[in-house]
């Protein structure tokens, strides 16, 4: 995996993504330009931070979008679309889900979506990778009971363990961004 060189190297975990995009517009504002990341799963997130450099990079705006791809040419296709409209890509492949992006226009109201339909998407997207991992969690769960009754296996420490780690904090983060997107359906 790729890591930038950077100055600054902070870990932090967000609740929704226009909190996210406030915090690297205040590092921005704190002088610290992102550089680069190590997107989250269900551990908090690296960011990589150089110091601003140009006066150009003061004016930049960032945005979050979370899209999943399965293929490298949507991906790249994706990625295309936005440079096309003076967006920068900082997610180097298909494998991150989170795509952070910036701009240096100095129009300060400039964004990603265009419509409100737009952020229901990014929301729904990320609610239905939580909802997934909550149910592979489950099912493992099921599964090892069920293979505890009929071979005698005993599994519920790793069981117990996997509900522990990875079921409870993805059905965390699946209600607070299903909050997020109830909040989104009033407009």
């Amino acid at each position: 995996m790729y890591y930038p060189p950077a100055e600054k190297k902070i870990n932090k975990k967000f609740n929704s993504f226009t909190e996210e995009e406030q915090w690297l517009q205040h590092m921005l504002n704190e002088g610290w330009v992102l550089k680069g990341y190590h997107p989250e799963k269900l551990q908090p997130c690296t960011y990589y931070f150089d110091s601003i450099q140009y006066e150009e990079q003061k004016n930049r705006t960032y945005k979050i979008d979370y899209r999943v791809f399965r293929k490298e040419d949507d991906f790249l296709e994706y990625k295309s679309i936005f440079e096309d409209t003076g967006w920068t890509l900082l997610s180097i492949d298909k494998l991150y889900a989170k795509h952070i992006f910036y701009t240096n226009q100095p129009d300060a109201n400039c964004t990603i979506f265009s419509d409100v339909e737009s952020y229901k998407g990014r929301e729904k997207r990320k609610m239905a990778s939580a909802r997934n991992m909550v149910l592979v969690s489950a099912s493992f769960f099921i599964v090892s009971l069920f293979t505890d009754i009929l071979y005698d296996w005993d599994l519920y420490t790793a069981s117990i363990l996997n509900v522990l780690l990875f079921g409870f904090p993805s059905a965390i983060i699946y209600y607070k961004h299903r909050k997020i997107y109830r909040s989104l359906m009033t407009k």
